[in-house]
């Protein structure tokens, strides 16, 4: 039986509870609204295969080549303007539909929360575009995943690497039919944050939202700033994605995550080509516009990348583009602590003005910066 009493030691994944036998696992929200396994004592078996799926637990990432390993430079012009870097995403789910094959992602849903869905038509693939700065619900995916494998359909799943971890534990016998993407991950933040910080953007702008971009492609590839769409008036501002890359809001599992290596458990690691102004193809991304970068792990992942359809695909050195997360975790804000215990107390509005951009903290030292730029 597993016993998360550790929250640093659960990703949310699932697929402990979807591999229950007789269903005595639920996944249930902490105050954070992390989803964590709790356990029904009256109908579990004690038959232990939630510790033994577990792939957090065990953090057993498959055994890689290094010498195996390519790393591309990916750019798809037709996408670029739906996409935060070089539509690679868009790119492989597109492909993978066009195989036959069913594609999992992560989709933002119409009250802005954020789920994983299943995808069949190319009209669906758009739901997947674009980041979502927050941990996606995974309840029922695994389970879905496993009836199509066993039904003979191919899968493409895109994720985050704790994400793609579990779902390679729960189909470990199909897995010939089924291809791994994970992304570079910098650490998922709260939804129930993310709930709070819509509902209080909505009051604010007196309008009906209709659109949340993170890291907006309009505003340019560089630019971390998030746009919300007020009935036609777009508001474009960081608020969000200050308190988000200040990593006060991560998943307590995030803070040692396995995965934070080259030690994968996906046949493909995408992420934005970050470091390529330190090179010789510096020019390529000069227009604002976005690169991806793919990492290719598996031959089965190198065959589906090859075949895919480009504009820019150039293999590179991995030097200039071994980022902090394939080295290293996140390392955590030192008042990520107080943060998330003040906002169980207090709620967002307090937090938001103790740690975020519109604190008086903040606003001296942007105006002792300021400042100091004209001496």
């Amino acid at each position: 039986m597993i016993h998360p009493a550790d929250r640093k030691l659960c990703s949310g994944c699932c697929t402990c509870a979807e591999a229950c036998p007789v269903q005595a696992i639920t996944m249930s929200p902490d105050p954070m609204g992390f989803l964590y396994p709790v356990i029904d004592p009256a109908r579990c078996t004690d038959c232990g295969l939630c510790a033994r799926i577990c792939p957090f637990d065990k953090a057993r990432p498959q055994e890689l080549d290094p010498a195996a390993e390519h790393f591309y430079l990916f750019r798809k012009e037709m996408d670029l303007e739906k996409s935060q870097s070089g539509g690679l995403s868009d790119a492989l789910a597109s492909r993978a539909i066009s195989l036959g094959m069913v594609v999992y992602g992560a989709a933002m849903e119409d009250d802005f929360s954020v789920r994983h869905i299943r995808v069949e038509k190319m009209e669906d693939a758009g739901r997947l575009r674009l980041s979502k700065y927050v941990q996606s619900n995974m309840r029922g995916i695994p389970t879905a995943i496993l009836e199509d494998l066993k039904a003979g359909r191919k899968v493409l799943f895109t994720g985050t690497p704790c994400q793609c971890a579990g779902i390679a534990a729960a189909a470990s016998r199909y897995r010939e039919n089924l291809i791994l993407c994970d992304i570079i991950c910098h650490g998922v933040p709260s939804p129930k944050v993310w709930a709070d910080y819509i509902a209080y953007r909505k009051k604010k702008g007196r309008k009906r939202l209709l659109r949340a971009v993170f890291r907006d492609p309009a505003e340019g590839w560089h630019r971390a700033v998030e746009s919300y769409d007020f009935s036609g008036k777009k508001l474009v501002t960081d608020e969000y994605s200050y308190l988000y890359y200040r990593c006060l809001m991560d998943r307590p599992s995030c803070l040692q995550c396995p995965y934070s290596s080259m030690n994968r458990p996906s046949d493909i690691t995408m992420g934005d080509a970050w470091g390529i102004e330190k090179t010789e193809y510096a020019a390529l991304a000069d227009d604002e516009r976005g690169m991806s970068l793919a990492i290719v792990h598996t031959p089965k992942g190198a065959s589906f990348f090859i075949d895919t359809p480009f504009s820019v695909r150039q293999e590179v050195e991995p030097g200039p583009f071994m980022q902090q997360n394939l080295r290293v975790t996140t390392y955590p804000d030192p008042e990520a602590n107080s943060f998330e215990n003040d906002y169980i107390r207090k709620g967002f509005r307090y937090v938001n003005r103790k740690y975020g951009k519109v604190s008086l903290r903040f606003r001296i030292r942007h105006w002792i910066g300021t400042w100091k730029g004209y001496q």
